[in-house]
C-alpha cells in the first residue's frame, strides 16, 4: 500500500490525537524509555499541538493505518524542564524548535520514512522564518541496563546521520512512571542542528 504524509496544525491536529496517543502509549513502552502511559494524559498534552501557535503534527500512513508519526512546537512553548537548559547558552530559545518525538511502529521502522520526515519537519519549519535551529532530547540509559534488548540500536546513530549534533553539558531530567509500576527520575541529553536557510 502506499505510504502517505500529511503535514496538520490547529484544530485539525484534532482529528488524529488518538492515534497519535495509541501509538506513544505503544512505543514508549519499548526500551529505553520503559513508559507506562496513560491515555488520558497523553491526550492532554497532545492537545497542546492543536493550541500552541506554529506547532504541528505529521501522520504518516500505510493505506488507512497510521504507521508512524512525529511532533514539534517551539521550544519556548514547552515544559520548563526543556527551556531553561537553554538558559545562558549561546542558543537562542526563541530561535530554537523542538521535535517532541519521531515514532513509528516496528513494521515501519528501517524503510528510509525516518529521513523523509526530518527533511519534512525541516522544511515545515524553515516556512516559518523565525527559527535556526532543530533539537530534540533522548533518554540516557546505561549499555548494560537489564531490558536493553542485544539487538537495540540506539537513536544516537540516525540523530548523527541526519545532521544532528549532541550538546555536552546541556541535560535535563524527567520522572516517569515505568512498565514496572516505579516512578523514576531520568537524565535526558539534547542533541541540535542548525537549519540551512
Amino acid at each position: 500500500m502506499a505510504i502517505t504524509e500529511q503535514i496538520l496544525t490547529g484544530s485539525a491536529v484534532d482529528d488524529c490525537l488518538n492515534d497519535i496517543a495509541s501509538l506513544r502509549i505503544e512505543i514508549f513502552r519499548e526500551f529505553p524509555y520503559l513508559y507506562d502511559g496513560r491515555r488520558e494524559d497523553e491526550l492532554h498534552y497532545l492537545k497542546l499541538y492543536s493550541l500552541t501557535p506554529d506547532s504541528f503534527v505529521i501522520i504518516v500512513k500505510e493505506g488507512e493505518k497510521v504507521a508512524g508519526a512525529a511532533t514539534g512546537m517551539p521550544l519556548r512553548h514547552e515544559a520548563t524542564e526543556l527551556v531553561e537548559p537553554f538558559s545562558g547558552t549561546s542558543y537562542p530559545v526563541e530561535e530554537i524548535f523542538y521535535v517532541g518525538e519521531l515514532l513509528f511502529y516496528p513494521e515501519h521502522r528501517n524503510r528510509g520514512m525516518g529521513m523523509q520526515i526530518v527533511r519534512m519537519i525541516e522544511e515545515h519549519v524553515r516556512s516559518y522564518s523565525t527559527y535556526r535551529y532543530l533539537t530534540c532530547a533522548t533518554v540516557v540509559r546505561p549499555d548494560n541496563h537489564p531490558l536493553r534488548p542485544s539487538d537495540h540500536i540506539p537513536i544516537d546513530r540516525f540523530l548523527v546521520h541526519t545532521g544532528f549534533n549532541l550538546l555536552p553539558g546541556i541535560t535535563t531530567s524527567f520522572t516517569w512512571l515505568e512498565t514496572d509500576g516505579v516512578r523514576r527520575s531520568h537524565p535526558m541529553n539534547f542533541w541540535i542542528k542548525e537549519l540551512q536557510v
